[in-house]
């Protein structure tokens, strides 16, 4: 066989089975066309006198509804609103047998199943603001089986409510829920469940947050009864734990330097009374600014919180610092013996009256040619008198940085005891 007929069998052969390729695709795509014109047949056919009003099974068994939902991100947890945010996507199954079919496949649709069949009337209990997003279209999925089980995807963003403990702020850690539950039906009618079971119903895709790290999340089933009977509840619960790096860098550190500071006026000397006065009254105002400054983002609580404590100590210390130069100017520069000065004054004070009229008396019988008026007297020397520390001043400048540091030892111990 020379070449020029084995490219001509070669070609041949391609085409053939090109073409029966050709063919078996498009009879798998005739037989899908099929299958979904079927599937579309069947489910109008279920909702020609289907009643969405009436749950499924309505008059027996309750419907079992599981509950599953992915968190794509949290949102702002802010404290003077006791709120939280999350963008989730929210997933919920159940069994309706009027929507059984005979199709292997599924039926997918995006689409708002609410005014089609009946959905659940879950809501979430303490939910302040909720959204469905519409972009580009409807973030809904709807899915039936053959067996009737719908299953109902939607992308919500909720705010919910948190009631927060801050004692230990900004050392605490915050333990938000979020209760689901049907609103108008009892558990007679409708039960709830986490998918997967408790603790596996909740599916964390994002938990960065600029100011809290995500612990742990918690699930359970609980019972909420009322006067009106009797309804199923699940309870996810979300640790949140405040990073303290901020708090640190913005509080903390410049607080203790503001206290360290006002000590500087156990070190200048006690005549420089606006060098010592102005140091004292700018850290008091520095300090009363930065404590409203951190007071500003939080609610006003009628409690004292963990900060509380620490800026009005550091702002005991720094007023401290101005009562001290108050004692200063109000007491001597050295401790004396009182009595022993006293007693030295009585046996001077007859020598010094006498030296004084002796030298008067030969001042006035020196003769004039003894006595030259005309030249000047000489100036008594004064002696340079060295300011020395006050013994105030300098008791202060060990017992403030040590009471300080006692302190925050005792701050930091009974803290950390508490996280």
């Amino acid at each position: 066989m020379d070449v020029r007929t084995a490219l001509v069998v070669v070609f041949t052969v391609t085409l053939t089975l090109a073409y029966e390729d050709g063919d078996d695709q498009m009879n798998k795509y005739k037989k899908s066309m099929e299958e979904a014109y079927n599937l579309s047949l069947a489910i109008n056919n279920n909702l020609k006198n289907y009643d969405k009003k009436l749950r499924p099974n309505a008059g027996g068994e309750p419907v079992m509804v599981q509950v599953e939902f992915k968190v794509i991100s949290f949102g702002e947890i802010r404290e003077v609103n006791m709120e939280y945010s999350m963008d989730i996507f929210f997933r919920q199954w159940w069994k309706d047998p009027r929507m059984r079919h005979n199709s292997s496949a599924p039926f997918n649709m995006a689409f708002d199943p609410n005014n089609l069949i009946w959905t659940p009337d879950t809501y979430f209990w303490n939910v302040k603001n909720a959204k469905y997003h519409y972009v580009t279209r409807e973030n809904m999925r709807l899915r039936i089986s053959s067996d009737g089980e719908i299953y109902f995807s939607t992308r919500i963003t909720i705010v919910a409510q948190c009631d927060m403990d801050l004692r230990l702020y900004p050392m605490d850690t915050q333990y938000c829920p979020l209760r689901i539950e049907s609103y108008a039906h009892t558990v007679a009618d409708v039960d709830y469940k986490w998918k997967g079971g408790n603790n596996r119903g909740i599916e964390i895709v994002s938990s960065k947050m600029a100011q809290f790290d995500l612990l742990r999340v918690a699930t359970e089933n609980e019972a909420s009864t009322n006067s009106k009977g009797s309804f199923a509840k699940l309870k996810a619960v979300f640790s949140f734990r405040r990073r303290l790096d901020y708090y640190v860098s913005s509080v903390y550190v410049p607080e203790v330097i503001l206290v360290v500071l006002s000590w500087c006026t156990f070190f200048i000397t006690p005549t420089a009374v606006p060098a010592r006065i102005s140091l004292s009254i700018t850290t008091i105002l520095t300090t009363i600014l930065l404590s409203s400054t951190v007071n500003s983002n939080i609610p006003k609580v009628s409690y004292m919180k963990a900060v509380d404590y620490f800026m009005l100590t550091s702002f005991g210390f720094i007023f401290a610092a101005l009562i001290e130069y108050i004692i200063v100017l109000n007491t001597p520069s050295v401790l004396v013996d009182c009595s022993y000065c006293c007693k030295k004054k009585e046996k001077d004070a007859p020598t010094q009256v006498q030296d004084g009229a002796e030298e008067l008396i030969l001042k006035i019988s020196a003769s004039p040619r003894k006595l030259d008026l005309n030249k000047p007297s000489k100036p008594t020397e004064k002696k340079p008198v060295n300011p020395k520390d006050h013994w105030v001043d300098k008791s202060s400048r060990v017992l403030f940085p040590a009471l300080y540091a006692l302190f925050l030892l005792a701050y930091a111990v009974y803290y950390k005891s508490k996280i």
